[in-house]
C-alpha cells in the first residue's frame, strides 16, 4: 500500500497531504530496517566464537574461555582442553580438571589434569594429555570438577569476543573444603545470604574399548588452531 502511494496523483489538497504522509512513512519503513541491520553488523564480534561451534556450554576465568573433551586416540584416551582468549592482550592461564569427589566412591585411576596455556590476542587453540582409562570407567559418564587461573601481564586490552562462559574458581575444591563450604552455605542461608558451595563441573563420556595400560597423564600436545590475522575456517561441532 505504501509503495502504491508513489504511483498515485493527488486530486485534492487533502489527498496530497495524505499521499505525502504515506510516502514519508514508506521511506521510513524502508530505511529503518537497513539502519538496524548496519548497526547490528557493527556490533558483531571482530573475532569468531570458536568454542560455541564446538559446544554451547563452556567455562571462563577472567576473559580466558575453555572447554574439555575426552578423545579417543588409538588404544588410549586424551584429555583435551580447547581455549580462546576474549581480549587483545596475551594471556597466561592454568586450567585444572579432576574427578568430582563422592562419598565412598573409588575414583582410583581417574587422575587430575593441569594445563598451562600461553595464548595471544583472540587465539583459539588446544592442548591434550594422553592417559589410560580403567576398564570399569570406560564408556561411562564421569563428573569432573573444573577450575582455572588467568593472568594478563600487560592488561586485558580491548574486548574481541562478546559472549562469556560459566565462571569457574581458581582451584579444585577438595572433599574437606567442599564440606566446609556446605556448612557455611547452610549458615548463610539461615541468615538469608547466598554462597556457592559447589565447584564448576562438567560431565564427560569416557571412550571405551581401550587398553588399560595404567598410564599417567603424559605426552602433552599443543596446537594453535587460529590466531588473529588468520583466515576464518568453520569448526565442526564435537559436542551437544
Amino acid at each position: 500500500m505504501m509503495g502504491i502511494s508513489w504511483l498515485m496523483r493527488p486530486s485534492m489538497s487533502n489527498d496530497a497531504s495524505l499521499i505525502r504522509g504515506m510516502r514519508i512513512t514508506s521511506v521510513v519503513c524502508f530505511l529503518v530496517p537497513i539502519g538496524i541491520a548496519i548497526w547490528l553488523s557493527r556490533l558483531a564480534d571482530p573475532v569468531p566464537d570458536f568454542l560455541s561451534a564446538i559446544s554451547r556450554k563452556f567455562f571462563e576465568r577472567d576473559g580466558f574461555c575453555f572447554l574439555f573433551s575426552v578423545e579417543k586416540a588409538a588404544s588410549s584416551a586424551r584429555m583435551a582442553v580447547y581455549y580462546q582468549n576474549r581480549f587483545t592482550k596475551p594471556c597466561n592461564a592454568k586450567v585444572f580438571i579432576g574427578p568430582t569427589p563422592k562419598a565412598f566412591a573409588n575414583l582410583e585411576g581417574l587422575p587430575k589434569f593441569e594445563f598451562k596455556v600461553a595464548c595471544g590476542a583472540g587465539e583459539f587453540g588446544k592442548q591434550s594429555l594422553a592417559w589410560s582409562v580403567p576398564l570399569r570407567f570406560q564408556g561411562k559418564k564421569i563428573l569432573w570438577d573444573v577450575a582455572a587461573q588467568a593472568r594478563f601481564p600487560s592488561g586485558r586490552g580491548e574486548l574481541l569476543r562478546g559472549r562469556n562462559g560459566a565462571t569457574v574458581g581458581d582451584h579444585l575444591v577438595g572433599t574437606g573444603e567442599e564440606a566446609v563450604r556446605a556448612v557455611s552455605g547452610l549458615v548463610l542461608s539461615a541468615a538469608h545470604l547466598h554462597a556457592s558451595t559447589r565447584s564448576a563441573r562438567v560431565e564427560l563420556i569416557l571412550p571405551d574399548k581401550l587398553e588399560p595400560l595404567h598410564q599417567k597423564p603424559a605426552d602433552l600436545q599443543s596446537q594453535t588452531i587460529w590466531k588473529l590475522g588468520d583466515p576464518i575456517t568453520p569448526i565442526v561441532s564435537m559436542q551437544s
